[in-house]
């Protein structure tokens, strides 16, 4: 009887132990905003290319790396037509290179951009780079909607997962047509979503020790009985 209940127990365990080593990863997407940004012109006065990272125009905030980002996108955060939240490139400008800094390579798959009402980006190119040196174009000839003159939404551009820590835009076309009151490029904010896998940590792995612990021990009592 007792060696019958050892050995009808024994997959039991087994059966257990594999089933928490065998749960499948779980994908989470969180949103990054870049740590810096830098432009190759500027309005002076207040509409530095900062304002389109620190989230001042934005109607609701996130934290970067903590956020999740389809939640947050899906919520339809507004940007603010106030022009002191927003980058504006040199009067009379209609092209720029804007680049960001992540602050640390993330495997980003999605690029939101809040596209300032006023002047806009007509057409952009995002490229994506591991040194800030030598750059791949990730997406091209992209024109973003032009917002009417009020609080406007995200568009957000999805591309197949780029391993980067820098990001520059091209831009060109500016501004829109619609109003185009001021000439040149405009951005009002931008974030971007990075796509990770959150493997199950060390428990199983060491309930699946103990199990095979177990199973050597029993059947070492067994033979001893038999």
């Amino acid at each position: 009887m007792f060696r019958q209940f050892l050995v009808a127990g024994l997959p039991v365990l087994g059966i257990t132990t594999f089933s928490a080593l065998s749960l499948e990863a779980k994908a989470a997407s969180f949103i990054v905003s870049p740590v810096s940004a830098t432009a190759s012109s500027t309005t002076p006065g207040g509409y530095g290319i900062g304002n389109t990272i620190n989230q001042s125009g934005l109607s609701a905030g996130f934290i970067s790396g903590v956020t999740d980002f389809d939640t947050y996108i899906a919520g339809n955060p507004t940007h603010t037509f106030n022009p002191f939240a927003e980058w504006f490139g040199a009067l009379g400008t209609n092209s720029g290179v804007v680049n960001y800094d992540l602050g640390a390579s993330y495997p980003i798959n999605a690029f939101a951009l809040w596209n300032e009402e006023s002047s806009g980006i007509g057409l952009f190119n995002l490229l994506a780079s591991t040194d800030g040196t030598t750059y791949s174009t990730i997406i091209s000839a992209i024109s973003p909607p032009d917002n009417p003159l009020a609080s406007y939404g995200a568009s957000v551009f999805s591309f197949s997962t780029a391993n980067a820590r820098y990001f520059r835009l091209n831009l060109s076309g500016c501004p829109q047509p619609n109003p185009g009151s001021y000439p040149s490029c405009a951005i009002g904010e931008v974030a971007f979503r990075s796509q990770v896998s959150q493997v199950p940590g060390p428990l199983p792995i060491f309930g699946a020790a103990v199990g095979f612990g177990y199973t050597r021990k029993i059947r070492r009592r067994i033979q001893a009985a038999g």
